[in-house]
């Protein structure tokens, strides 16, 4: 069979590295049109500022309900396909799932640093 032509427009195949570069660019820009088209909408700075704080404990519900549904589906769903293939190693996965742990532990620790800096920005410290 004949090599695809197109194949580079398959993101598989995209280093992920291009990826994750492309996902930061495409957060950033919609980020900054979000609060550009906030601000004129809102009238000013000051005015979005003072919207954003009066919403502030809705977003963390928000955040909060995201993170448990996230949990959900990663400890319900994927994580069992994941140590079931971990399982399947040479010494019976105990290095990876040593790592996936770590893993783990090191994305809780990040979500907490996020809220706790979320939080110190809310009472008026930083």
């Amino acid at each position: 069979m004949a090599p695809r032509v197109f194949s580079w427009m398959n993101p598989a195949r995209w280093p992920s590295l291009l990826v994750a570069m492309a996902v930061l660019v495409v957060m950033f820009l919609l980020s900054g049109a979000i609060l550009a088209i906030s601000v004129r909408l809102l009238g000013g700075i000051e005015a979005h500022h003072s919207a954003w704080q009066a919403a502030w404990p809705w977003l963390l519900a928000w955040r909060l309900s995201l993170y448990a549904a996230l949990y959900l589906v990663w400890w319900r769903k994927m994580r069992p396909l994941a140590v079931a293939r971990l399982r399947r190693d040479r010494d019976d996965g105990q290095q990876a799932l040593a790592k996936l742990r770590r893993l783990e532990l090191m994305a809780l620790g990040i979500l907490v640093l996020l809220e706790v800096t979320n939080l110190i920005n809310q009472l008026g410290g930083a």
